[in-house]
């Protein structure tokens, strides 16, 4: 439920769309509420009615001041500023409330703005990027309100601290800063990694992380290697000469509510360029960052993207016509390749966009076959309103990600339905709105329930009976066996057959990791998460898995360089950052320093400093100082981190840690409560084994070892017999709970099988492990250890 006492409202004109997004998604990491509209229907009553009431309940309002407000002398965003200013008139003199941000040099003192936001310190976020010192302030501002701190010469209305007067440096590889929630594989509520590393023994022998009573030195582990710095950390090969970045398309129309179909543009021009094999195209996603054609340094942004060739065009739409120009430069040179101009009415946007496709292959002397070249020549619909809509749709979608709220998902929904009612047999719509409920249905905080999976269901079955050769529909498909059914194989065929239309689609290459991942098969997929984050190298859902993937596979070295690399794209990416500082101590077993990278993270924002102290403790062995940490918590449930389909009790951690702690009767109590809370659940079929393991460490924690280790062995059994990747994390959980049984050889022996498979531990932190140190003392533990290598 939205809480308007939480909520930031975003204004912005509608060129600086793409900083605002940035500001938004750096917030919602923290788990702030953001209000900022990306539908682009503006207009009308109702829409009008909804952004005043917004403006009139919102916490804090955030006017994005730039050189392009600066210009735009009228434009809706200047009512909404008047609409705030209104509102500080009716409000305590001791409030914060109006929180100017200005993202580029635009000077204060001469600013087309309100009289009353001069009277405010300004923050500078040069093209939106926000730092961790502004979300922790607008976080604290939000939980409890500060005075107003003014300019010297005004009177004292509401206003931000001046600590946020300038924006501090935004951290790189040298210096890669703190992090925040994976959005990818841990939806809001609970940062992704923090939990994952720092309950991870308590979930079930995930393993990492957890401490003994009386810390002893670690063993040095023998791939131990010193910590890179920026320069150590590998090149990327050089460009591939048909490499490409197709960058934003600059909107020329006067009418700026095109700016949508200038995206649009450009969107299409690079998914018809990945159609063809004998191309390396750069998604969308890692382009949007290059907006701004007056910043551009062409060489500079080739070698971010690792690319030898750059696209920049522009389109203007007058009524129904459309006239585009388009320039290809070779950025190692700055030559230019090629350029044309296109014209035709907005009917022939598929036919121009073709064309433009296919001169441009021709300039890098691509290959294009006959199927490549029909592709690109398909008509997806005929009617030109279906089409914007659609436009609009999959544009939200794709800078949304997986990092969305429901209501986010349900705009794209509505949206897509709009152009399907306009247009029936549109298949393109049909497969991108069942991606939409895919992902509702996958995550255990939105909506994994029947009625969400027959959504989808209904969506892929129109798209196959409309066009089922399409690449889409395959995927479309593909993804709803794996989601829904998990049938792997059954979605491998749909991806692989997917493949051939779209051998450059970042997602596509995403999808067929994370199935390959699946099915155990180790190296391939770990060669398409590299393929997905070559081509898409600021999608953080694919950064993450593959960086996540490479601990998993216990190459805790390429963990660590890979992560550090990663983080100039996501300076505020606490998953990021815990996977290198945990692959670095994998790596050299340093319990303090490991600690202290802890607790230099940004505080999380459901919980505050509460996870970093709870890990700190637990990994200095102090067990006592984690239990008053869990104890003073607010929060009842989380998701879990390990698979991010169910949530589990904080009853459930406490049990874990009370047995660790020796104190028996205290666990029994909490895991009872945990057992209730699990016994309620009514899991879907993906979410059922991973209830049954956690009920089954529950029963064991209760004393009640018999009912938990048979109970245990099924859901292992269970997740074996459909997932291998699961399955090894399900193991690791079943090993925890022969150990609280006494079943000590065949925790040994289920040792030994970890080693041969991937997961969150390393022999570093099963050593330090409250469980799993328990075994210590047999001959066979620290062999086993020394046995781990590189999968």
């Amino acid at each position: 439920m939205s809480d308007a006492t939480k909520a930031v409202f975003l204004s912005y004109a509608r060129e600086d769309a793409a900083a605002a997004k940035r500001i938004a998604e750096a917030l919602r990491a923290f788990g702030v509420e953001v209000w900022f509209d990306q539908s682009e229907l503006r207009g009308g009553d109702s829409w009008d009615q909804k952004i005043r009431t917004q403006i009139k309940t919102c916490a804090l309002f955030m006017p994005i001041v730039s050189g392009r407000t600066e210009e735009r002398t009228e434009g809706y965003f200047r009512r909404e500023w008047k609409l705030a200013v209104d509102r500080t008139h009716d409000m305590a003199g001791g409030r914060s409330f109006i929180v100017p941000i200005v993202i580029d040099d635009t000077s204060e003192a001469t600013a087309a703005v309100p009289e009353e936001f001069m009277r405010f310190q300004w923050t500078r976020l040069p093209a939106g990027e926000a730092t961790p010192e502004f979300v922790s302030q607008v976080k604290r501002l939000l939980e409890a309100p500060k005075k107003p701190s003014l300019k010297a010469d005004q009177p004292r209305p509401p206003t931000l601290p001046p600590m946020l007067r300038q924006a501090a440096p935004v951290a790189g590889v040298d210096n890669p800063g703190p992090a925040s929630a994976r959005p990818a594989t841990v939806k809001p509520g609970v940062s992704g990694w923090i939990w994952g590393a720092a309950v991870a023994a308590v979930f079930g022998g995930v393993a990492v992380f957890f401490a003994l009573r009386k810390p002893e030195p670690a063993a040095p582990s023998p791939a131990a290697s010193p910590k890179p710095q920026a320069s150590d950390l590998a090149r990327p090969p050089a460009a591939d000469a048909k490499s490409i970045a197709v960058l934003p398309f600059a909107n020329l129309s006067t009418d700026k509510e095109n700016e949508f179909f200038a995206d649009g543009v450009q969107d299409d021009v690079i998914t018809n360029l990945a159609k063809i094999r004998d191309l390396t195209v750069i998604s969308r996603t890692s382009t949007l960052a290059y907006r701004d054609a007056a910043s551009r340094n062409l060489k500079k942004i080739a070698a971010e993207l690792n690319v030898a060739t750059i696209l920049e065009g522009s389109v203007r739409r007058v009524g129904s016509k459309v006239h585009m120009n388009a320039q290809l430069i070779d950025a190692r040179t700055d030559a230019h390749l090629w350029a044309d101009t296109f014209d035709g009415d907005t009917g022939d946007i598929f036919a121009l966009q073709a064309s433009l496709a296919q001169k441009i292959a021709a300039a890098l002397k691509a290959t294009l076959t006959p199927g490549e070249r029909t592709l690109i020549e398909r008509r997806p619909t005929e009617i030109a309103a279906a089409y914007d809509l659609f436009v609009r749709a999959r544009t939200l979608q794709q800078e949304l990600g997986e990092s969305g709220s429901v209501p986010d998902y349900e705009k794209l929904v509505e949206l897509y339905q709009q152009a399907i009612a306009l247009d029936p047999s549109f298949a393109l719509a049909q497969a991108q709105v069942a991606t939409v409920h895919s992902v509702m249905y996958w995550f255990g905080n939105l909506d994994p329930s029947p009625g969400r999976a027959e959504k989808m269901k209904t969506a892929v079955n129109a798209a196959v009976r409309i066009a089922p050769d399409a690449p889409e529909t395959h995927l479309a498909r593909g993804a709803l066996l794996y989601r829904v059914h998990g049938d792997w194989l059954g979605a491998l065929a749909e991806f692989q057959a997917a493949e051939a239309g779209l051998p450059n689609d970042a997602q596509l290459g995403f999808w067929l990791a994370v199935t390959h991942r699946r099915l155990g098969h180790w190296s391939v997929a770990i060669d398409y998460f590299h393929r997905a984050v070559t081509l898409n190298p600021r999608d953080f859902s694919a950064v993450g898995n593959y960086t996540g993937f490479l601990f998993d596979l216990h190459r805790w070295q390429q963990a660590r360089d890979e992560s550090l690399k990663f983080l100039r794209y996501f300076p505020l990416a606490r998953d990021l950052r815990g996977t290198s500082d945990s692959a670095e101590f994998a790596l050299q077993g340093d319990r303090a320093a490991y600690a202290r990278s802890l607790e230099a993270m940004p505080a999380d924002v459901a919980l505050g400093r509460s996870l970093d102290q709870f890990q700190a403790a637990m990994i200095r062995g102090e067990l006592t100082a984690a239990e008053q940490v869990l104890a003073g918590l607010t929060a009842t449930v989380l998701v879990d981190p390990a698979t991010s389909s169910i949530k589990i009790p904080i009853t459930y951690l406490r049990a874990h840690l009370a047995w660790a702690k020796g104190d028996r009767g205290a666990a029994a109590r909490w895991a009872d409560e945990a057992i209730y809370y699990f016994s309620q659940m009514k899991p879907n079929a993906r979410q059922a084994p991973w209830v049954k393991i956690r009920l089954a460490a529950a029963r064991a924690l209760a004393g009640r070892t018999a009912e938990g280790v048979a109970e245990a062995r099924a859901a292992l059994a269970t997740m074996l017999a459909r997932d291998r990747y699961d399955g090894a994390s399900v193991r690791e959980a079943f090993g925890v709970v022969l150990i609280i049984a006494g079943q000590r050889d065949e925790a040994i022996a289920c040792l030994s099988e970890m080693m041969k498979e991937p997961g969150a531990f390393s022999p570093n932190s099963l050593r330090i492990d409250p469980f799993w140190s328990r075994l210590k003392d047999d001959p066979r533990f620290e062999e086993i250890l020394q046995s781990a290598k590189p999968l």
